[in-house]
């Protein structure tokens, strides 16, 4: 049974992240012409002052909910590969809302993603929580802190590209990730005496902002490729590795093709989580980004 709702869980989080990811773009491209070069944290005051984005995150709330219950009875790969199919459902909300249109490859890519998901929901197996010392949770919390520091250094170097922000936002997302994993307790109270607890807080809130501005940028297409392959693969490596993380009994090679599917499918259709405006011809359907830019001036 806890394997059930985990499944279930990780299937609403990739459900309410995709529709966020729609509602995030339009709002984060009308205030795009506000954003500096670096990573400043008005920009998401900015961006919460539009209401589409303002939605977006009420979306993004419940898809954390569901992440959190996920992340307590599947292993991280599932979790993680499961919640990526977000881009997925992207895809497909936006031809009816957004009037986008699907290529070949596009719908090919979709159907990679649904397979992959299957594949990955029959291979999961249902998982206890992880224990660890003490020790491991205060090391998180190093090792998040020092990544942040990090990702302002080689942003204050490099400047704000989408990728760089996206790429630092997919590891945050991976750390937060590994944060829930290992709480033993997710009760209030449990919570406020564990330092794994405020490292998750910190990475998610900080990979939030990245990626915020990587949207704020203009188009993020390989930026959004990069968070999707970034919040994954770590997580998942490390769950089969240091957190015993399991397939069902002769399932390994049905997961690994899952996997390899769901992310591979997620980033052919990474193009969907861009909020930059594309030129269209007669005729042709417009993108996200497309109808993201026309909704900003309007």
């Amino acid at each position: 049974m806890g394997l059930a709702w985990g499944l279930a869980a990780a299937v609403v989080c990739a459900l309410a992240y995709g529709a966020a990811t729609v509602f995030q773009a339009i709002g984060a491209a009308r205030t795009k012409d506000t954003a500096g070069a670096g990573v400043d944290p008005r920009v998401l005051i900015r961006a919460l002052s539009q209401l589409p984005f303002l939605a977006g995150v009420g979306m993004d709330t419940v898809g954390l909910v569901a992440d959190l219950v996920a992340l307590e009875k599947l292993p991280l790969f599932a979790v993680q590969a499961i919640m990526n199919c977000s881009l997925a459902v992207t895809a497909l909300l936006a031809v009816p809302l957004l009037k986008a249109k699907l290529s070949r490859r596009d719908w090919i890519a979709v159907g990679t993603v649904v397979l992959g998901l299957i594949l990955v929901g029959i291979s999961a197996g249902a998982e206890s929580p992880v224990h660890v010392g003490r020790d491991v949770h205060w090391g998180l919390l190093v090792a998040v802190v020092v990544l942040i520091a990090g990702s302002f250094f080689a942003i204050w170097k490099l400047g704000g590209n989408p990728v760089v922000l996206a790429a630092f936002a997919g590891s945050l997302f991976g750390a937060f990730a590994i944060c829930v994993r290992i709480l033993p307790d997710l009760h209030p109270v449990a919570l406020l005496t564990d330092p794994a607890a405020y490292a998750g807080v910190i990475a998610s809130i900080t990979g939030f902002l990245f990626f915020t501005t990587a949207l704020q940028r203009g188009s993020v297409t390989m930026a959004t490729a990069t968070l999707v392959v970034g919040e994954t693969g770590l997580p998942a490596l490390l769950g089969f590795t240091l957190f015993h993380d399991h397939t069902r009994h002769g399932f390994v090679p049905v997961a690994v093709v899952g996997f390899l599917c769901a992310v591979g499918g997620a980033v052919a259709l990474s193009r969907f989580g861009e909020a930059e405006p594309h030129q269209s011809g007669p005729g042709d359907g417009q993108d996200v980004g497309a109808v993201s830019e026309s909704s900003a001036t309007k």
